[in-house]
């Protein structure tokens, strides 16, 4: 692939197409679900919402969620290089603590030592958009909702008509295309709707071909994988009811390929198979009172096979040694249910069940098959006290068949107006996660892992605050600024954590590590003004320094900041759209016990800095064609450096892998809407 071809695409555009003709960028209010009683534009929720919508999913040519979240502000990812997964954090909390939501319904698979949902086990061509929360969502949500909620909103079939869309992907990984190498990412779309009935079906090939990195001989640092991903949607909706059925399908192929040593290799294949149903339904009673439901169940398998393959003839045997073939099954069942209930104009009543049952069975969970259950009862109210004041009050009730859980979970939101242009907001969730069954029960043992679990661990208690403050500017000529300044902190009983066996130090395990804290401070900018939008944000999160009490000289927080910036270009005439997106997150300090002359002493450590950016283009041919080209990673970052000495918590070692290199794309879209 000629990586000079999106400075060709440029070149193409006629002179004029620069001029002050230039499409305006139109400013339109954002509609939002995510926690709402009711769908109401983004200034109007009681939450801070940020949304992604369609277009910059597009724009970043995506073939992984990560590629879209990786530079937004306050999230951060970290990989596992022999899964193939990747973990987010979010308000300096791991992803354990952050809900994952397909349509309004929780993901199940929680994979690795850090017990997340790998979120690039989604099909982002079939995304609508994004919607993420920042902040305690426990009443409303549940467990794993303690730092925030991540929405993903699928694409539907628009009222009477039919709409088509193909899409090839073609990527370089680092310096490798071709055949067996690079990114090739295949994508179709359909979708009918007509007197109240639609229909949806969506199909995804990926294929990555790994990265040799600095591996040796057959090995990868980053191993090859193949995705296919699928979904079907059938539903009605017309008056008072609305009802539909989604299926999502996944299959996953990682392949771990071994180092020949005396004539033979060792070579690991992961399988996932995730089927998803989900049955969504809504109706209107009256004017004042509405309710919904869904159900949803997961069936996610893992499977772990392992053969051993001869250099000399490539004959290729099972391997027989203890962990090295497995079968592991996670199902999960939701059910979910909510009713609106306007008394009057100023308050409004939400009362809803949330049940959740979990199941995993298979040669790594112990004894066998495991299960547990939450089961809650949740209300809130919205309360318009005054035209500028909305406050939402919350409390959650629930039973866990495994941990004993508090009698209450309360909450309480709030969103004041200053003005037409000031809006303040904020929030007050105290949280309570039981342990996974995944933290419980689960052992994973190979050549690259020995983990776990823990059947002692204790229940996560959890207080967290945060606000934020609106200002938008009037517009004028055509032109928006926007300000937003936030701030938050977490406090957690038991935070559970990874970290090394007592006892035994080449075994990883789950632990309650007391009390652990985040706090930090945001800040954003927006400025759209005709043709163009430039965002810029800054953020400084502060993680709790565990040795902080025993040690004098060790301050309560450790502190690492985060920049982002982005810029959108529209020029109409030449039907062409640029973007740039960039983020430095930058140095993660952490204090850690090492032993020296016999004696345990607290030592700084850290992690190094990088910055990362995106630079993308999308062409317009005609009315359905376009094309996309861009650069991802501009700087080349591949790894930084760990100064830690010792395993654990913060994956002690010398590098921690960021990214595959440098990386060109090209994209061909077509979309037919009748």
């Amino acid at each position: 692939m000629d990586k000079y071809f999106l400075l060709v695409l440029l070149l193409c555009i006629r002179p004029d197409a620069f001029g002050q003709d230039s499409l305006k960028i139109t400013h339109l209010e954002e509609i939002v679900v995510t926690g709402q009683f009711e769908p109401q534009s983004a200034r109007k929720s009681v939450y801070q919402v940020r949304t992604i919508p369609l277009e910059k999913l597009e724009a970043r040519g995506a073939v992984r969620l990560q590629d879209v979240l990786n530079t937004e502000l306050n999230i951060r990812f970290s990989q596992d290089m022999a899964l193939g997964g990747s973990n987010l954090t979010m308000q300096g909390l791991s992803g354990q603590n952050v809900k994952i939501l397909i349509d309004g319904v929780p993901m199940i698979g929680r994979q690795g030592t850090s017990n997340e949902i790998n979120i690039n086990q989604v099909n982002v061509n079939a995304i609508e958009r994004i919607e993420i929360i920042e902040g305690p969502m426990s009443v409303v949500y549940g467990a794993d909702a303690l730092a925030g909620v991540i929405n993903i909103i699928t694409k539907k079939a628009v009222d009477n008509r039919f709409d088509a869309s193909v899409k090839l992907h073609e990527e370089t990984v680092g310096s490798a295309y071709g055949i067996g190498a690079g990114i090739h990412n295949q994508a179709v779309g359909l979708g009918y709707a007509s007197n109240g009935y639609r229909f949806r079906a969506d199909l995804n090939h990926n294929y990555f071909g790994g990265w040799q990195g600095n591996a040796s001989g057959r090995d990868k640092q980053w191993h090859p994988k193949t995705q296919w991903m699928a979904a079907g949607v059938a539903g009605y909706e017309r008056g008072t009811t609305s009802f539909y059925y989604r299926l999502d399908y996944l299959f996953e192929d990682i392949y771990n390929p071994g180092v020949f040593e005396g004539g033979e290799a060792l070579d690991q294949r992961y399988y996932t198979n995730r089927l998803m149903h989900q049955v969504q339904g809504a109706y209107s009673f009256s004017q004042k009172l509405q309710g919904n439901a869904v159900l949803s169940f997961t069936d996610y398998q893992r499977e772990t096979q392992s053969t051993i393959v001869n250099e000399a003839t490539g004959r290729r045997v099972l391997a027989t040694g203890a962990g090295l073939q497995d079968v592991t099954d996670f199902n999960g069942l939701t059910f979910r249910s909510t009713i609106q209930y306007e008394l009057n104009s100023k308050l409004s009543l939400q009362p809803g069940l949330d049940f959740n049952y979990e199941t995993g069975s298979g040669g790594r969970i112990k004894a066998g098959t495991q299960q547990v259950g939450d089961y809650a009862f949740f209300v809130s109210a919205e309360w318009v006290t005054h035209p500028s004041i909305r406050i939402r009050p919350g409390l959650r009730m629930m039973y866990n068949t495994v941990y004993a859980a508090p009698p209450v979970i309360p909450s309480l939101n709030a969103k004041i107006n200053i003005g037409q242009q000031h809006d303040l907001r904020f929030s007050y969730g105290r949280g309570f996660r039981a342990p996974s069954l995944r933290e419980l029960y689960f052992d994973f043992f190979d050549a690259s892992h020995a983990i776990e679990g823990n059947t002692n661990l204790k229940a996560e208690l959890s207080h967290s605050f945060s606000g934020s403050w609106n200002y938008r500017f009037s517009e004028k000529q055509g032109s928006v600024l926007t300000t937003t300044l936030g701030g938050f902190y977490n406090t957690i009983e038991n935070m559970i954590g990874y970290g090394q066996k007592p006892g035994n130090s080449l075994v990883t395990t789950y632990l309650n590590i007391d009390n652990y804290k985040t706090t930090g401070a945001t800040a954003g900018a927006s400025w759209k003004q005709k043709s163009w939008e430039l965002n810029a944000g800054f953020g400084y999160t502060g993680r709790y320094n565990q040795l902080h009490g025993r040690y004098e000289h060790i301050a309560r927080f450790a502190w690492s900041p985060e920049i982002t910036a982005s810029a959108t270009w529209q020029f109409a005439k030449a039907g062409l759209d640029v973007f740039l997106n960039y983020k430095y997150t930058g140095k993660t300090p952490f204090y850690e016990i090492v032993n020296e002359s016999g004696n345990a002493v607290p030592r700084l450590a850290e992690q190094e800095g990088y910055s990362w950016a995106d630079l993308s283009a999308i062409k317009k041919l005609g009315k359905h064609l376009s094309l996309t080209a861009g650069i991802r990673n501009l700087f080349d970052v591949t790894a930084v450096n760990n100064t830690a000495v010792t395993s654990g918590v913060h994956n002690g070692g010398s590098t921690r892998p960021i990214g595959y290199g440098r990386s060109y794309f090209f994209s061909i879209n077509y979309s037919l809407t009748n």
